[in-house]
């Protein structure tokens, strides 16, 4: 039997010896000092020269092109390391167990690579069309509980031929498996057992970021950013991927890259109950002009705070979406105070500074949050504790009401406040609103801007996003944004403009007249004239 066709049938070939130990140890050496991953913990190949090195490795791709039919993307490129003991739970992996899809997936064993450690497998599972997940939730099994054993035993209801595989593996060889097989692994050895994890695809099935706020059934995946995908073998006549070239060289920073993207919430957001706290992930990584940047939307149970009062290196922005909370903030004269933050309301915490929050009220309070870290923006009066409104019109009146800048055809924006940061030589924040129909055409910023939907919805990175969506512009990313309701929409816009900024960009578009001096009321009245002009020869 060809290799294809045991692929075929039993959804998986292998072990199959890709490079010696010495080459495994070498891969894992170099891979510590490798480029940040681009989007996500996936991303490795997309960023990294080495990771997309061996990721193209004559060796894997002679395998993966055939079982394939020619045509290849390497979409996934991560390293997995399990402990002594640990337990990876029996799963079908979220991005590639579509029923149609055609992946391949190559587990290869970097460290400490023996039976006791190596992946396990169930053939022919990638032909039931669900996924272990699916299978467990229909069955009432908690994932921590569901072993080999019974696992197997729902495999056999569905197909008697099935049977647990425990490849007898080393480091150097790989097991090339179905992205739609039921495995799992538990590494029974007293040693810290790696592999690595490569991802495979035909250039027409569709790879999206899994939403790691859903792991179990059933699956919620992220629209935009797509995962950047390399083309290794063949051609791509689809489009259904987002096909980059490979990386020529490495970064500074540290975490994934983060591309432009949107993400829409849901509230109200689950609580756990029992911590009666629960953080919901929406981005954390690098870019070119900032260390770190995450974001996360939290729920926070009546009377629970999340941490004691404590302060940290990062700056952060906290917005209430839902129910209210006390902010606890330190206070040089009285002590510790506390301040009421209703929905509507936003704060900004300088790094450093202490403070804490508990929700009141008999609702659970949802909140949004920003965080980052920059390189040191230099001496100068910086940007202190402040609490802000939210919404375009109260945003208006706290600055002045006339400071807003009105086009008859197209959005009025309102500047909320700007200043420099520990890590920021700027950071800027206005409320916009976009009539209906009303919008602009791509543009690149020169730094990195992060969008809150407040009203309306907005269509942006061919997706739309309502509220409270989050959306973010990467620094050097043509964007643009379109109204495309009945009804007005509106958002809160932040600019984190690094203390370095980012080298060969420069802006273009409408978008850079609105950067001017917020406290000259007049100035804004001239730039929204210049503005209005620009839009209406761009439209």
């Amino acid at each position: 039997m060809s290799l294809r066709d045991q692929f075929a049938e039993r959804g998986f070939v292998g072990p199959i010896a890709i490079l010696s130990a010495q080459e495994s140890q070498r891969f894992l050496r170099e891979s510590r000092k490798a480029q940040r991953p681009l989007d996500w913990e996936k991303g490795h190949a997309a960023g990294s020269r080495r990771y997309y090195e061996i990721g193209t490795h004559p060796a894997i791709t002679k395998v993966v092109a055939p079982l394939l039919g020619g045509d290849v993307i390497l979409w996934g490129a991560s390293i997995v390391r399990r402990t002594p003991g640990a337990v990876h739970a029996w799963h079908s992996d979220i991005e590639s167990c579509a029923p149609l899809g055609k992946t391949v997936s190559v587990w290869l064993g970097l460290e400490n690579t023996t039976r006791d450690s190596s992946l396990q497998l169930i053939p022919r599972t990638h032909l039931f069309g669900k996924t272990v997940q699916e299978v467990r939730q229909q069955k009432g099994e908690d994932a921590a509980t569901a072993t080999a054993d019974i696992v197997l035993g729902w495999a056999l209801e569905t197909d008697e031929r099935c049977e647990l595989i425990t490849p007898d593996m080393t480091d150097g060889e790989a097991v090339f498996f179905d992205g739609r097989l039921w495995h799992g692994s538990h590494n029974l050895l007293d040693r810290t057992r790696k592999a690595l994890l490569l991802q495979y695809a035909t250039p027409d099935t569709p790879i999206h970021i899994p939403d790691l706020n859903y792991l179990d059934w059933p699956f919620h995946k992220i629209e935009q950013p797509r995962p950047a995908c390399i083309l290794v073998r063949g051609e791509d006549g689809s489009g259904a991927n987002r096909v980059v070239p490979g990386p020529v060289s490495e970064a500074r920073g540290f975490g994934p890259v983060l591309g432009s993207r949107a993400y829409s919430l849901q509230l109200p957001l689950s609580v756990d109950d029992e911590s009666a706290w629960k953080p919901h992930y929406i981005f954390s990584g690098g870019t070119a002009d900032l260390n770190g940047l995450s974001c996360h939307a939290s729920s926070l149970a009546p009377g629970a705070s999340p941490h004691p009062p404590h302060g940290h290196a990062d700056e952060e922005l906290l917005l209430m979406l839902a129910g209210e909370a006390d902010l606890s903030l330190p206070d040089a004269a009285a002590g510790q105070q506390t301040t009421r933050l209703h929905a509507g309301q936003f704060v900004y915490y300088p790094a450093n500074f202490p403070h804490t929050l508990t929700a009141t009220g008999d609702q659970p309070a949802n909140y949004l949050m920003f965080k980052w870290q920059g390189t040191r923006a230099g001496a100068g009066r910086q940007l202190g504790y402040a609490m802000h409104e939210m919404a375009a019109g109260e945003a208006g009146e706290a600055a002045g009401g006339e400071a807003g800048v009105e086009t008859e055809d197209c959005f009025r924006t309102i500047p909320v406040f700007e200043g420099r940061t520990s890590w920021l030589r700027k950071l800027h924040c206005h409320a916009s609103t976009l009539t209906p129909g009303g919008g602009y055409d791509p543009h690149i910023d020169a730094y990195d801007v992060a969008l809150v939907v407040l009203e309306g919805e907005v269509e942006t990175l061919g997706v739309r996003v309502g509220p409270p969506g989050v959306i973010f512009y990467r620094a050097g990313e043509p964007h643009g944004i379109h109204n495309p309701g009945d009804k007005p929409a509106s958002y809160l816009v932040f600019e984190f403009h690094g203390a370095q900024g980012v080298p060969g960009y420069a802006p273009t578009g409408p978008r850079r007249t609105l950067r001017s001096k917020l406290t000259d009321p007049q100035a804004w009245k001239r730039k929204g004239k210049r503005i209005l002009r620009s839009l209406r020869s761009a439209h």
